[in-house]
């Protein structure tokens, strides 16, 4: 069986891809978006990236096409070697996830399902939502406050209407210019 180290990229990944014996096969540079077609055109062999942005849904194409997927986490790469001196390499990154796979059975964290990482970002971008809709209110309420010295109190569905009709009050009191 294969071993493929993928060094993942938001625009390019680096592939280096080992025979069992541990010997280097190839090393390509892959676009990340068509690195499918890749693991596609592959026999079967354990596939092993590092937990970032893209690792699941590489790791689900991975799965799709008959590979053994190994999202390995962030803090046991770095104990492999990936990262090695705060230097960042691409080809030597994607050569110690490859050789790693060789010499043992690294373990995975777990690869949620489709539905689980939609879930998931759903619940993450109401969050993010409603947190920023909080800072917002809270953003309103202060410079009314500052200004006319007055609570501004309302629900976020009448806030709206009430900071519009308080903001007209504060315009009444600037004086125009001279």
């Amino acid at each position: 069986m294969e071993h493929i180290g993928i060094d993942l990229g938001s625009k390019e990944s680096q592939v280096c891809v080992r025979s069992a014996g541990g010997e280097i096969v190839g090393e390509w540079r892959w676009r990340t978006d068509r690195l499918v077609v890749f693991l596609q055109d592959r026999p079967a062999a354990r596939v092993i990236v590092e937990t970032c942005t893209e690792a699941f849904r590489i790791a689900a194409l991975a799965q799709r096409a008959g590979h053994d997927v190994r999202v390995v986490a962030a803090t046991l790469v770095r104990s492999l070697g990936v990262g090695q001196r705060g230097l960042k390499n691409d080809v030597r990154d994607a050569r110690v996830l490859s050789q790693a796979s060789c010499r043992m059975d690294l373990p995975s964290v777990h690869i949620p399902t489709a539905i689980s990482q939609e879930v998931k970002a759903i619940c993450v971008s109401r969050e993010a939502l409603i947190k920023t809709r909080t800072q917002l209110i809270g953003r309103v309420r202060g410079y009314v406050r500052a200004r006319l010295g007055r609570v501004l109190r309302a629900t976020p569905e009448s806030l709206p209407k009430r900071a519009a009709k308080r903001c007209s009050m504060i315009r009444m009191r600037i004086p125009p210019r001279p």
